[in-house]
């Protein structure tokens, strides 16, 4: 039954989530006949959370994602949807390729690696990654018995385990340590012993449980799979493992404020909330915010970093506040350095390269930003973005930005050959951007806790969570939650 009577939300929070979230709540509402007011609540100046772009000496640096998947469609169909399409750029065919550190030097990560196993054993075999005895422990995966709570083909609905458990059982620590932890960190800044496969990557343990192999696995799903470099749309245009925009990520921000404008949603920018209070006689929340002003609205959805949402939660209902905060988080940083292109003598044929926890090294990962996507800097130029901290090395995080500056360029330089006459005059610029708190942690259990965090959640009416503390830390898996939960916010209003 549609109803006549104009109804309001409120979204506390103005990242990805948030505004897509926003942006999903009004086209249902409009589709279902529902009159709806909607306040976005931005704690910072402006909306996007992480994803932040800007110029410098006529180069494109991302502060934050500099791109995101395609095999997730979910932010592809959000760029189309806001008039993007013909703003999405492929990454640069020639360089698809990445490398990981080995010792001080860079060396091509093996073809076909996915994350935590081959598709091929033979590319394995001839990878200089690992040594012999690595490269044949790899290779009896298949002979490896599946896991005995696997005895059925299924994997157990509560059953759980880490990267680093999982990872020595079936393939040895050598993969573990020289190529899937630091693929690993380089997404979730993650402790590999903690980290939750079945939160992460959930086929690799359906792999094990249908084949008796993770290899055998991999493989019959690729050959399933039409291309494994390129993702079709239904229009026929092929897109790249990744994409990002022509200006920037910040461009998709751009494009949903302007969106929400248009559709008369307010965004209030350097806006708290501070409590939450449900009345249930009258079926109605209370927004206090920072000001001591109230905002009365039918429903809500909290868009927050799991922390910040604990906080929220504790005036109205505690139990979903303790469940939230034993979501942990970790800090990061990424440093983007514009050098000149003739100082760097490494080749930059890839994307970029990862660095095994075991080195000790003070960066996670670095990205070649101007060789990923073409048009970023001028050819007599670079963009190289280091990326610091997460679970295993948060101290380097209390240093100053001139400190955390000098430590990644040491790094890069090391890696890539970087040469000048000092080190001050290896770069052109750079720009230090600290995330504090901004990384989730699927530590093992996070499925069956966030479960419970929903349970507890929907114990009030019309009130809802969602954001990359749950399920996805990208921007697709946020875009793709935040339409789950405007559709569930929608329901429960009509």
């Amino acid at each position: 039954m549609v109803s006549q009577k104009e109804k309001t939300v409120v979204i506390i929070g103005g990242g990805i989530s948030g505004l897509a979230a926003a942006y999903r709540l009004k086209m249902l509402s409009r589709e279902k006949g529902l009159m709806l007011n909607i306040v976005l609540l931005n704690a910072a100046e402006k909306a996007g959370g992480l994803i932040k772009t800007i110029k410098r000496n006529d180069c494109l640096l991302e502060l934050g994602p500099d791109s995101m998947q395609t095999a997730k469609p979910w932010g592809l169909e959000l760029m189309k949807e806001l008039g993007l399409e013909n703003e999405i750029v492929d990454t640069n065919e020639a360089n698809r390729r990445a490398f990981v550190a080995q010792g001080n030097t860079l060396l091509p990560m093996p073809v076909g690696f996915r994350l935590i196993a081959p598709a091929s054993i033979i590319q394995l075999a001839a990878s200089p990654c690992l040594s012999l005895l690595g490269k044949l422990r790899a290779m009896i995966e298949p002979l490896i018995p599946r896991n005995a709570a696997f005895s059925n083909g299924t994997v157990p609905d509560n059953y759980d385990e880490s990267l680093s458990s999982f990872v020595r059982r079936r393939l040895g620590n050598e993969v573990l340590e020289r190529l899937a932890q630091p693929l690993f960190s380089g997404i979730y800044t993650a402790n590999p012993d903690k980290l939750s496969l079945r939160a992460t990557m959930p086929e690799f343990l359906n792999w094990e449980a249908k084949y008796g192999s993770v290899v055998t696995g991999l493989k019959k799903t690729m050959q399933l799979k039409s291309s494994t470099s390129a993702t079709s749309t239904d229009e026929g245009v092929r897109y790249s493992m990744f994409v990002g925009l022509r200006h920037g990520m910040e461009s998709l921000v751009d494009a949903l404020i302007n969106r929400l404008t248009a559709l008369g949603v307010e965004i209030r920018h350097s806006t708290s909330a501070t409590l939450l209070n449900h009345d249930e006689a009258k079926k109605q929340w209370t927004v206090t915010l920072a000001d001591r002003s109230e905002l009365k609205a039918d429903g809500v959805m909290v868009a927050l970093p799991a922390h910040a949402a604990s906080h929220l939660l504790s005036s109205c209902n505690g139990e979903a506040a303790q469940l939230l905060a034993k979501i942990q988080y970790a800090s990061s940083a990424v440093v983007n350095f514009i050098v000149e292109r003739k100082n760097v003598l490494h080749a930059l044929n890839g994307f970029g390269f990862v660095i095994p926890s075991v080195y000790r090294k003070s960066i996670l990962a670095a990205t070649f930003s101007s060789v990923k996507f073409d048009g970023r800097a001028p050819e007599n130029l670079v963009v190289l973005r280091a990326f610091v901290g997460g679970a295993l090395f948060p101290d380097i995080l209390k240093l100053s930005d001139s400190e955390i500056r000098d430590k990644a360029f040491a790094d890069l330089t090391q890696y890539l050959s970087i040469t000048s006459v000092s080190r001050k005059s290896s770069y052109l610029e750079s720009v230090v951007t600290r995330w504090p708190n901004s990384m989730p942690q699927y530590d093992v259990g996070h499925v069956e806790v966030v479960r419970e965090i929903e349970a507890s959640v929907a114990k009030l009416p019309n009130i809802i969570v969602c954001g990359a503390a749950y399920s996805g830390v990208g921007i697709p898996d946020c875009v793709k939650n935040a339409d789950i939960a405007a559709e569930k916010l929608i329901l429960s209003l009509l």
